[in-house]
């Protein structure tokens, strides 16, 4: 069993936003060499299909539950091959890389989400409680302020970080970033370290739909025998 990771805290107030993507993709790789746009991009497009297999008789949050859950286990599953260490702290899942350095757990956000100059984004209510039983418990104390100054006096530190996603379904896609909370207030984060601005993913059933039918038979060309003179 893995050991429990101590955290590491940034300054509370707000901090950059790196949109850019080449530093956004050099930004991941000081993060860790096993992060990357492709992966975490695969991870949330894979898990987008989820969406699309519910019926009229799913549960009105089936669709929500089914990509959160999907994402949970896809970013899990590809990190744990690398050697990151799966935990699961009072049911919140996190992976933790091997140097224990960083720490990512997933959360579902407001309409800010994926976007710069729209405000900065929030959890949402749903996927809050998950951040918010963490919290209570007091077992990390994810974003208050005794313990900002605790984990800098620490010489093994974990920071957490949030792959933060929001389905937007007026224009049907996902939108998703990495970044560092470092504030909490009233079952939301209220405040950022750093963004790492990730974009957009369209959500498109219907391409899917076609990419999983059986290829197209190639056309044929019937050839007529030649006849010839001896």
């Amino acid at each position: 069993m893995s050991k429990p990771f101590e955290l590491a805290f940034s300054n509370p107030l707000s901090g950059q936003v790196v949109s850019d993507s080449a530093l956004v993709e050099a930004r991941l790789q000081e993060l860790s060499p096993d992060l990357t746009k492709r992966m975490l991009s695969d991870v949330v497009a894979q898990a987008l299909n989820e969406r699309n297999e519910i019926t009229e008789a799913s549960a009105p949050t089936e669709a929500g539950v089914l990509q959160w859950l999907k994402t949970v286990k896809l970013l899990r599953t590809w990190l744990s091959s690398k050697d990151w260490s799966i935990q699961n702290t009072q049911n919140c899942p996190f992976i933790v890389s091997p140097d224990r350095s960083v720490s990512i757990v997933i959360l579902t956000g407001s309409s800010e989400t994926g976007r710069q100059g729209f405000g900065e984004p929030t959890n949402q209510a749903e996927k809050g409680v998950v951040a918010e039983r963490f919290i209570q418990n007091n077992q990390l104390a994810l974003f208050n302020q005794d313990s900002f100054k605790l984990a800098k006096e620490k010489q093994k530190e974990t920071q957490v970080w949030a792959l933060l996603y929001h389905y937007d379904k007026k224009l049907d896609e996902v939108r998703y970033e990495l970044s560092l909370p470092t504030a909490f207030d009233k079952k939301k984060i209220t405040a950022w370290g750093e963004r790492l601005i990730l974009g957009s993913i369209p959500n498109n059933p219907s391409d899917f739909s076609i990419r999983a039918d059986a290829p197209n038979t190639p056309p044929t060309v019937e050839v007529q025998p030649k006849t010839g003179t001896n």
